[in-house]
């Protein structure tokens, strides 16, 4: 449950840092382009959970599920290039962040910096060049992140500490309590903004004057030089034009906000997706391009501990291994974990069983596990042999003594 729930919050972080790029885009939409991708994200999410809840990551109902639910932009009134553009960042986002779980990896530090990063580069251009909805939806935008943030992590941590007595009561009280005083400090800010404004001048202005206090002499001794240098006739020229110019203010000229070629804007963006794509597809799917040097794996296996650390490096005659083998040896690993009364329940994921079976797995082990389920073809042997023996470790510690 935890694993899945850190997927949606994951997703939907994604999705917030990207809306902020959303600001500046006008859609011609009924709504704001940045309220229909929020809203359809969240949606979304909902979905994709309600479909793998409690099942092993399927990436073709759950894309499919997400496809339709972004399908809905057509209705909020957008155009065609537009849809395809979510939905393709939207796809993308999902599957990356469902098809690898990090339960034990929240990536708190990642959002924040992240944040932080994004919205002080969205609120300077919102400042020079004010496009579609930025300088009215960017704060309320930033303020929703925080909180879902907030929220999530507080949800997330309850979750791992229910096991040991926490209540839910104690979680929603704590998430209140943290908004709250948020809240109340940024009302007061807000009140004080003024005050604190002048207050602030008044300390820097006088930390100015004691700080050029001894360059007093030479500033004076520098302003009668210059004057000394014009005539009576002169000054009273100049003053007499500095009045005139006092009494008749210049209008400023007003300069708008530059404005884009939204076509050229989507076209690339579904450039950059499609590149993306390719290289996540190349991510999952690899080795492909070396099938036909594909040779029968011999997978050699020992019956004893010791004999591993005496040779770490046994010979396998080979340097590219066949997924199925991999795949093989991992179901006769379930298959001795169930004769040893310590097997994996039906709607448990691998981390999941891990966790509650105390299997000490490895986080390169999870990475390899991910790479074999989602993928066909070859693996190098430098991953393969580490999961093997992994296996057979825990398989010796764990499950043997009790058969």
């Amino acid at each position: 449950m935890t694993a899945r729930f850190s997927s949606v919050t994951a997703y939907i972080q994604d999705a917030f840092l990207i809306s902020f790029v959303f600001l500046f885009i006008d859609a011609g939409a009924r709504f704001p382009l940045v309220l229909i991708w929020l809203g359809l994200a969240m949606a979304t999410a909902l979905t994709a959970a309600a479909v793998s809840w409690r099942k092993p990551y399927n990436p073709t109902p759950v894309l499919i599920a997400a496809s339709l639910v972004m399908a809905l932009a057509l209705l909020a009134g957008v155009t065609a290039g537009t849809f395809i553009v979510l939905t393709i960042i939207s796809l993308y986002r999902l599957h990356a962040r469902f098809s690898e779980l990090e339960d034990k990896n929240s990536g708190e530090s990642f959002f924040l910096i992240m944040f932080l990063v994004i919205f002080t580069i969205s609120l300077v251009l919102s400042i020079f060049n004010p496009l579609g909805s930025s300088q009215l939806l960017l704060f309320p935008t930033a303020a929703a992140a925080i909180i879902f943030y907030t929220v999530s992590r507080l949800f997330y941590r309850y979750l791992n500490a229910r096991k040991e007595g926490a209540k839910l009561w104690q979680a929603i009280a704590v998430s209140t309590g943290i908004i709250a005083i948020a809240s109340a400090a940024a009302f007061i800010f807000h009140i004080l903004a003024d005050e604190i404004r002048h207050l602030a001048g008044s300390v820097l202005g006088g930390i100015l004057t004691i700080v050029l206090w001894p360059f007093a002499g030479v500033l004076n001794w520098l302003v009668n030089f210059i004057n000394g240098l014009s005539t009576e006739e002169e000054k009273l020229d100049n003053l007499s034009n500095m009045e005139e110019q006092a009494e008749q203010p210049e209008d400023l000229p007003y300069s708008g906000g530059l404005e884009f070629d939204y076509t050229i804007l989507a076209g690339v963006g579904i450039v950059l997706a499609v590149i993306i794509g390719i290289l996540l597809i190349r991510k999952i799917k690899p080795d492909v391009a070396n099938q036909k040097e594909e040779s029968v794996a011999e997978i050699s296996r020992f019956s004893e501990i010791a004999e591993k650390l005496e040779e770490p490096e046994p010979a396998r005659g080979y340097n590219l291994v066949n997924i199925h083998e991999i795949r093989k040896a991992f179901r006769e690993f379930e298959q001795k974990a169930l004769i040893a009364e310590k097997g994996r329940l039906e709607h448990e994921t691998v981390r999941e069983w891990a966790n509650r079976e105390a299997l000490p797995f490895t986080e390169s082990f999870f990475k390899t596990y991910d790479k074999v389920r989602y993928s066909n073809g070859l693996i190098e042997n430098r991953e393969a042999s580490p999961f093997v023996e992994e296996l057979e470790k825990i398989n010796e510690n764990f499950f043997r003594e009790n058969v």
